[in-house]
């Protein structure tokens, strides 16, 4: 397992996405994570040995937004070992307050994270 990306502070939100075979989804769920308005988030994605250029379309999204670069981490397996373990992959990783799990097909409101943090901060 590779890891690269580093983080300056501790974030309050770590988003966790597994990749693999998801070159039509992923730009758009990368776009809608990366603009957030919430700025204190680490982004995880784990490259589940996808076999098709998934990585490379989310490497140009990721070129569109260098203000997040040091928020970013790229976890590569050298195999696939599935969703469920990519998952857990993701989470070792996480240093976040709160975990999110994002599928790589799902997208979201540019002040969703932020919103969830204002609610969870309330109770």
């Amino acid at each position: 397992m590779e890891e690269k990306g580093k983080m300056m502070t501790t974030p309050m939100v770590s988003v966790i996405v597994p990749i693999y075979k998801v070159r039509g989804f992923i730009a758009r769920c990368a776009d809608s994570l990366l603009g957030q308005t919430l700025q204190n988030v680490e982004f995880i994605f784990v490259n589940d040995c996808t076999p098709d250029d998934s990585m490379d379309v989310l490497a140009g999204v990721i070129d569109n937004y260098p203000n997040r670069s040091n928020r970013i981490k790229i976890i590569n397996h050298d195999v696939n070992k599935g969703l469920p373990t990519a998952r857990n992959t993701g989470l070792s990783a996480a240093t976040g307050k709160y975990i999110y799990h994002c599928d790589s097909d799902d997208y979201m409101e540019k002040n969703m994270l932020e919103r969830l943090v204002v609610s969870a901060e309330k109770i």
